[in-house]
């Protein structure tokens, strides 16, 4: 889940972060009574960015590269539903609200892999591409040194078992490992960038994307979202979908958006 404290975005401010660690903020201040999105919801999300960039801006981005970044979360749905069967927000046994910062290596791995199945339905480099995201994913915990020795084991066989699946499809995906590492890239760009709107933060945000040596950043101003630089094909129109648990029952709201 991607939790929001404020259903409506918000205007932006201050110094240009990196898009995590204001996620990262939001995220740990989050409540139960917190607007939401679910995982797979933001994944779709994520691959409505990726369909309205610019293919001349990024080499080799083909409809089932878009599709396979669409479904790179579809994993979650045993765990997070999706907006019209969601499920309710739980705590995790520190106190905060469970959210994709802080959920454990067996939910996320769980959900990883079955994403990664689903996001290898487009093709091999879909498949391929998916895999290397999450892979990249797990670096943070374990530098972090996070968890028991078994869960670090657990993740420690995830990265050595998707090692194995790119060993596997590179050959079949006809690109130089310099295109594939650039497509990679740009799944993450499109991964954060979805997240920052489904999170609805107040800072604006630095992206690990350039576009012709600048880095991609992003804000909320005059009632739009700003691109800059514009990677975009034309204005965005998007509706986040929040949901609620409020009393056991869910309320639901479509936030309709403009990037531009």
């Amino acid at each position: 889940m991607i939790f929001r404290s404020t259903l409506s975005p918000q205007n932006t401010s201050g110094e240009i972060k990196p898009v995590f660690d204001v996620l990262n903020e939001v995220q740990w201040a989050a409540t139960v009574a917190d607007w939401f999105v679910t995982q797979p919801d933001h994944g779709k999300l994520s691959g409505e960015i990726a369909g309205a960039i610019d293919s001349r801006k990024v080499d080799h981005l083909s409809a089932a590269v878009k599709q396979a970044i669409g479904l790179h979360d579809m994993g979650w749905v045993p765990y997070d539903g999706g907006f019209k069967t969601p499920r309710p927000p739980v705590m995790a046994e520190d106190g905060h609200v469970l959210s994709f910062v802080n959920c454990s290596p067996e939910r996320f791995l769980n959900a990883w892999s079955s994403s990664i199945q689903t996001a290898q339905s487009t093709g091999p480099l879909g498949g391929l591409l998916v895999s290397a995201h999450f892979a990249r994913l797990t670096h943070p915990y374990l530098n972090k040194g996070d968890g028991t020795p078994e869960e670090r084991a657990k993740v420690e066989q995830f990265l050595y078992r998707e090692a194995e699946r790119v060993d596997r499809l590179l050959p079949q995906v006809e690109l130089k490992l310099e295109e594939v590492n650039h497509l990679l890239e740009f799944v993450g760009m499109c991964d954060l960038m979805s997240l920052y709107l489904c999170a609805n933060p107040t800072e604006p945000v630095e992206l690990p994307f350039e576009l012709e040596g600048q880095k991609v950043t992003l804000s909320y101003e005059d009632g739009a979202y700003r691109m800059r630089p514009n990677m975009l094909d034309h204005v965005l129109i998007m509706e986040i979908p929040c949901l609620r648990s409020v009393d056991g029952k869910f309320e639901k709201e479509l936030v309709p958006i403009k990037v531009q």
